[in-house]
């Protein structure tokens, strides 16, 4: 089973998240789905961090409590976001005063969205001491939060097409659980299909064993008809490890036990040693 699994799902080209965050380039577009606050600030503190090493600007868009802790996390890490922010390649802003600032009634407004976000990259990019720019958001998480998901998937449409224009990296974080069934029909696949990388966790490799044993146990062998569907699946569209791909594959190939296979792999999960 693991064999055939990995010759359909390699296509991921990243042994881990800090792989595809150091260098972006082809990476227009990420999104992490975290369990947890501490991931959500590694990943960006890590992506700020490496931004600044190579001479990017780095635009941040977040919570106050999210951005206390990137800063944290990247004087942790010997970087000195304080000098950063003087000589103006790090910008911090504040995710509920932006999303407030492209709302009309309550809904999101294209031309306000392009205007805020636009400035901002523009501004970033037309600085020739920086060779790049940088940018991540949770703008799109917090209205889904707050229940708008309509508008929270139309930001991220809006904000690749505006990135693109400027030639920026954009990386958003999501706060979902990679373990809730209804997330496979709905908020987590709209976040695969929106995005052209995926970080879905925090250790690729404890997520591979925990998914490969509840496989495993749960539907055995995949052989037969069953190889021939896994094999012929074309996948999200996106880039993201095997074994969050292998559990889309069995939603749809075997929904009457994909409940048992996540809550298998969710013990897994927790019972692999960090």
């Amino acid at each position: 089973m693991l064999k055939s699994a990995a010759m359909q799902e390699s296509k991921t080209r990243h042994a881990s998240w800090q792989e595809l965050l150091a260098s972006p380039a082809a990476a227009p577009h990420v999104a992490q789905i975290c369990d947890s606050d501490a991931f959500l600030v590694s990943g960006v503190a890590f992506f700020a961090a490496e931004g600044l090493r190579r001479g990017e600007a780095v635009v941040l868009t977040g919570t106050q409590a999210h951005l206390r802790g990137v800063r944290e996390a990247l004087a942790g890490a010997g970087a000195d976001p304080d000098a950063a922010l003087r000589r103006g390649q790090l910008v911090l802003s504040d995710v509920q005063q932006s999303v407030a600032a492209v709302l009309a009634d309550g809904r999101l407004d294209a031309a306000r969205f392009e205007a805020v976000a636009g400035e901002a990259l523009a501004k970033a990019r037309a600085d020739a001491r920086f060779n790049g720019v940088r940018w991540w958001g949770e703008m799109s998480n917090l209205m889904h939060e707050h229940g708008n998901t309509e508008d929270a998937l139309r930001a991220e449409e809006l904000g690749e097409r505006i990135t693109r224009q400027h030639g920026a990296r954009l990386f958003c974080s999501y706060l979902l659980d990679r373990f809730d069934p209804a997330g496979y029909d709905g908020m987590l696949r709209e976040v695969c299909c929106r995005h052209s990388h995926v970080i879905p966790a925090e250790d690729y490799v404890r997520h591979r064993l925990a998914v490969n044993r509840a496989i495993a146990e749960i539907i055995g062998d995949i052989r037969g008809p069953l190889l021939q569907s896994l094999l012929s699946w074309k996948g999200l569209g996106c880039d993201l490890p095997s074994s969050q791909a292998l559990l889309f594959w069995v939603r749809e190939a075997l929904p009457e036990r994909f409940a048992d296979v996540l809550s298998r792999a969710k013990a897994h999960q927790i019972e692999e040693p960090a």
